[in-house]
């Protein structure tokens, strides 16, 4: 037996090892010595992802599936998503606390309870069952109640034309962003060389109406915003919009309402809820993990593979 085990142990030795050595050399990263990142005055230490990197490690079946191939590239994702969790586990604990928004303990225990125990519920994820229930589960209960008080309360108004592609859509937003008066040749180019219902002017949206759409980057940004994101995960063109007014205590429909909504975007309207804060924090990120990315409210490897892209416009000169 001893012979079978041997291996395996060297795997997990080998492996946590790697992974040291992936956090140790993070090159220059945020002020604050030993951070992973800094949300606001709040630290985010090395060790919280080292610590939940090695544990992970640790847990994973080793029959070579979860690290075969590329180990140091399944690490890299597997640290930026502990770290992403981590960011939005803060930013959510903050806007709970703004919006008023709590969830008791007997509810969290109930509802872990029926959905099968954190323990089990954990398996096979980098969360251990206390940090499953006080994070992850805590953390998307949050999200949703966050989501059900504004579901019913949000619009947006904005220009907006579509681009053929992710490279053409973030080099026109920016053009836009420093000459808004090209939105309107933008605009005009998509309705009259693609499609007549490519573009529009003033065209406004609310969370009622639209409660998908309310999960995207549109409803996340402040007024003045000029965004460029795909409309679905699917879809391979890319909106370009600018956001000209954004509101949080429209009407609510009489046609929808919030009760109707799944958790799941419930929790996504919750998410765009958080997302003006966040942007207001500057989020700094060790370069090691990556870069804060706004549309996924998570990390992305780099610029360039955001989801997203949002630049404010630039103020003229009076």
């Amino acid at each position: 037996m001893s012979t079978v085990l041997r291996p395996r142990y060297r795997r997990i030795t080998l492996l946590s090892a790697a992974a040291l050595l992936l956090l140790a050399g993070c090159g220059s990263g945020p002020a604050q010595a030993g951070s992973a990142a800094i949300v606001g005055e709040t630290v985010i230490p090395l060790e919280v992802v080292q610590g939940r990197l090695s544990a992970y490690l640790e847990r994973v079946p080793q029959d070579g599936q979860e690290v075969a191939g590329q180990p140091k590239a399944k690490l890299d994702k597997t640290a930026r998503d502990i770290l992403s969790y981590r960011i939005q586990h803060e930013l959510t604990l903050r806007a709970a606390q703004n919006e008023g928004v709590t969830v008791g303990e007997d509810t969290l225990s109930q509802l872990l309870e029926q959905a099968g125990g954190a323990e089990a519920l954990s398996e096979g994820t980098f969360f251990d069952a206390g940090t499953f229930r006080e994070e992850r589960a805590r953390d998307q209960l949050l999200q949703v109640e966050i989501g059900r008080k504004y579901a019913d309360k949000l619009a947006v108004t904005f220009d907006y034309f579509y681009a053929k592609d992710t490279k053409e859509a973030i080099e026109k937003a920016k053009q836009v962003a420093l000459d808004p008066a090209k939105m309107e040749t933008f605009v005009n180019q998509a309705k009259q060389q693609v499609d007549p219902q490519a573009g529009e002017f003033n065209a406004k949206v609310s969370s009622a109406e639209s409660p998908t759409l309310a999960t995207t980057l549109l409803f996340g940004v402040a007024e003045g915003t000029i965004i460029a994101f795909p409309p679905a995960p699917d879809n391979g063109n890319w909106i370009v919009a600018h956001v000209k007014k954004r509101e949080t205590d429209a009407k609510p429909s009489k046609e929808a309402s919030a009760q109707q909504l799944t958790p799941d975007v419930l929790a996504g309207i919750g998410l765009r809820v958080i997302q003006p804060m966040a942007d207001k924090l500057d989020i700094r990120v060790n370069p090691r993990y990556g870069v804060w990315d706004s549309a996924a409210m998570g990390l992305a490897a780099s610029e360039g593979e955001k989801t997203g892209f949002q630049v404010a416009v630039r103020q003229s000169k009076s």
